[in-house]
């Protein structure tokens, strides 16, 4: 018995209706479980300018989400950083200025005990590392900023050989800080780092390297204490009293610069957070403009797909009863 089936001319129609109801059965149950058109450029009519600016702008604020991270941990760092110097300079100063008059040489042996460990902690923390770079070394930020705290208490030991006036050590210790040919030449960082772009036309940047003015009076009152421990003025308690007296009042009066320095960076810090914000906001507005170019409506894909699998459900009852038919049966 001849098939209806068979019929040349009905089965490319049944089996081009077959394929349609299957594609656009897979094509609503996609975007029901993604989310996503999966024809972007008919929704689109083609035109596709709207969706690649919005793109573009979200790569823009990735970039400058990496740049303002980047920064905030920086500066973060170097905040822990100034905390431990500035807690170690100022116990030691409070002890110096508290203790020092009337001492023994024994009490000021005891005082001056802490110098050489608070200036190695001070220089420690100047050569802390965020992800393998140096935090106060600037724009040479793949190394140290400064060499080990015995070979820079080594250099100055030698720079004021032979000077024995408390007053002309003090001052020749200060100026080997803050010159150029003591601190400065053992310093291996690079120059201030420049600023990375944080939002559309700002940049931030966090300059601040081992060589400011504060890490360096901060430094050079530590390093009188220091030397004492290591031994200069041995013999002479007056003297040593002195600089010991001196060494304090400087950190008590460095701490206004530690104190400054620290808000700088938290001045940085806070136009991050605000930066971030403003950031996020956009990026939360894109997002959602986006997906009202890409996102397939759930309730329209929905009724899609109950709709196509009503047709389906037809489509295969019908065909089952056509194959079942023969001429013979038909004419009946």
């Amino acid at each position: 018995m001849e098939r209806i089936s068979s019929n040349p001319f009905l089965t490319p129609a049944l089996l081009r209706q077959s394929a349609e109801l299957r594609a656009g059965l897979q094509k609503a149950t996609q975007e029901m479980t993604t989310g996503r058109l999966t024809d972007q450029g008919k929704a689109l009519r083609g035109d596709f300018s709207a969706l690649a600016a919005t793109d573009h702008a979200l790569a823009r604020l990735s970039g400058f989400a990496a740049a303002t991270t980047e920064l905030t941990l920086m500066g973060e760092t170097m905040q822990r950083a100034l905390t431990v110097i500035s807690d170690a300079a100022t116990e030691l100063g409070t002890n110096l200025l508290r203790t020092t008059s009337g001492a023994t040489a024994a009490q000021l042996s005891a005082i001056t005990s802490t110098g050489s460990r608070d200036f190695n902690t001070a220089i420690t923390a100047l050569n802390t590392r965020l992800a393998d770079k140096s935090v106060f070394g600037g724009d040479a930020s793949d190394r140290s900023a400064l060499p080990d705290a015995e070979t820079i208490l080594a250099a100055l030991e030698v720079s004021i050989a032979g000077v024995t006036d408390v007053e002309d050590l003090s001052d020749q210790i200060d100026a080997w800080f803050s010159g150029s040919t003591g601190y400065e030449a053992l310093y291996s960082g690079g120059q201030a780092r420049a600023g990375l772009t944080v939002a559309p036309g700002e940049m931030a940047t966090l300059p601040f390297t081992a060589l400011d003015p504060a890490i360096r009076d901060t430094l050079a009152g530590i390093a009188k204490v220091a030397l004492l421990d290591r031994g200069l003025l041995d013999g002479d308690h007056t003297a040593r009293s002195a600089l010991a007296l001196t060494a304090g009042q400087d950190l008590f009066s460095s701490s206004e610069a530690r104190t400054v320095l620290s808000g700088r960076i938290g001045t940085v810090e806070q136009q991050l957070s605000q930066a971030q914000s403003r950031n996020s906001a956009e990026k939360s507005a894109l997002s959602l403009a986006r997906n009202s170019l890409t996102e397939a409506d759930p309730y329209e894909a929905s009724v899609r797909l109950k709709d196509i699998e009503g047709r389906l459900d037809a489509f295969y009852a019908i065909t089952s009863r056509l194959s079942q038919l023969s001429l013979t049966g038909y004419l009946r």
